[in-house]
């Protein structure tokens, strides 16, 4: 059964439908929600709350835009008003992020050391960017949609998801360079009074 029938179905009450079209978008819905707010169990309830959502909103799906869009639509906009939440809140919106993975000099080479802390330099500073500007580095650079899914998504004229794109990794450019970690030896003598 495809995706088209399965949204008819959906659309008038059949239950197993939507649990097979919920079915063919869980990773991709979890997987977007976890890289904007960036915890496990947090990015698990967002999901089921976004796919609750869906379900009491099936019947308003008007095939303007794609299904996917508009899963990802609910996705996005549940996990930014999470991360709107939490800022109210006053909870710091870094949260930390470990893989469980230990790093030793002795177990990896130095390469490979390296690369995994600019990483997750680089994943921290995105963590840090105005959620605007987060969501759409994320759903261009890391998810790899288009400017107008974006768009769609984030129900946002073109030239907005554009510019907060630019704006988002020109910040994010500015702030990698300014880690100490990227600095020369000289520019840290500098910086440091020396």
């Amino acid at each position: 059964m495809g995706e088209e029938e399965l949204l008819e179905r959906a659309r008038n009450g059949d239950d197993e439908a939507f649990s097979l079209l919920m079915k063919n978008y869980e990773k991709y819905v979890y997987n977007v929600i976890l890289r904007i707010v960036e915890e496990k169990e947090e990015a698990k309830d967002i999901a089921q709350e976004t796919f609750i959502k869906a379900y009491m909103n099936i019947k308003t799906f008007r095939k303007d835009s794609s299904f996917k869009t508009w899963i990802y639509r609910i996705a996005v906009n549940t996990a930014m008003d999470y991360l709107r939440r939490k800022a109210r809140s006053k909870i710091d919106l870094v949260a930390t992020h470990k893989d469980g993975l230990e790093v030793k000099n002795f177990q990896m080479p130095e390469e490979v050391i390296e690369q995994r802390l600019t990483v997750e330099m680089v994943r921290k500073e995105i963590s840090k960017l105005p959620v605007d500007y987060k969501v759409a580095l994320i759903l261009k650079d890391i998810e790899g949609m288009s400017y107008e899914e974006i768009s769609n998504i984030l129900k946002i004229n073109l030239g907005t998801v554009k510019s907060r794109i630019w704006r988002a990794r020109n910040l994010l450019r500015e702030r990698i360079k300014s880690l100490p970690e990227f600095l020369s030896s000289q520019e840290r003598g500098e910086n440091n009074g020396l």
